[in-house]
């Protein structure tokens, strides 16, 4: 079914709202994984620090980059980062669109929403598209 609405047809779509204890719930959801992929990142960032410090410490004493990592316990230091990173990514994502879908649910405007996220009207309107 399309409506006219200012001069274009939009294509009228039934949304699937959820509850504000639903919306509250999902971000708690959400919350828990973020504390729990942090400790873990945590966790890495202290392993990624030892394995600098060591790496630093034996270049300065002279020994030879191939030694060095042929030896070394993996995963190796760029292995770590990209994991910090990937963790991060997903989850971050995951919590912006349950973050928007709750504040949304409180009466939040897609604009205000946008305004708090900085990002577009349009980015606000396709996490919400994505939390349902």
């Amino acid at each position: 079914m399309t409506v006219s609405h200012g001069g274009r047809d939009l294509l009228a779509r039934w949304l699937v709202v959820p509850t504000k204890n639903q919306a509250i719930d999902d971000l708690l959801g959400v919350l828990r994984e973020l504390d729990e992929m942090a400790a873990a990142n945590i966790d890495r960032s202290h392993l990624i620090k030892e394995r600098i410090d060591l790496l630093i410490s034996r270049l300065e004493a002279g020994d030879r980059l191939p030694d060095i990592v042929e030896n070394e316990t993996l995963p190796l230091i760029p292995t770590l980062i990209t994991e910090n990173i990937e963790a991060l990514q997903d989850v971050g994502s995951r919590l912006r669109k349950a973050e928007a879908a709750a504040l949304r649910v409180d009466g939040y405007t897609m604009e205000r929403i946008a305004s708090l996220f900085e990002v577009s009207r349009q980015r606000v309107s396709a996490l919400l598209r994505d939390s349902q």
